[in-house]
């Protein structure tokens, strides 16, 4: 398992737009799951929906954490 923190630079808010490229991004991976942290909200990363009513917003800290090949 790998896990970072970082903190979100980005102006705007992640929307449908980013959180859907981020899915995107995921599913190139299919026996990899990943979930993104924000305090006690968790959301899989695949699912752009879940990641989009996080709020995350710029100056946020999200810890993402990814397991599998």
């Amino acid at each position: 398992m790998k896990t970072f923190t970082c903190t979100l630079q980005y102006d705007f808010p992640m929307l449908l737009g980013t959180a859907g490229r981020l899915a995107e991004l995921a599913n190139c991976y299919p026996d990899t799951t990943g979930t993104l942290e924000m305090g006690t909200r968790c959301a899989d990363i695949a699912n752009p929906m879940k990641v989009m009513t996080m709020g995350i917003r710029k100056g946020d800290k999200v810890t993402v954490s990814v397991e599998g090949p």
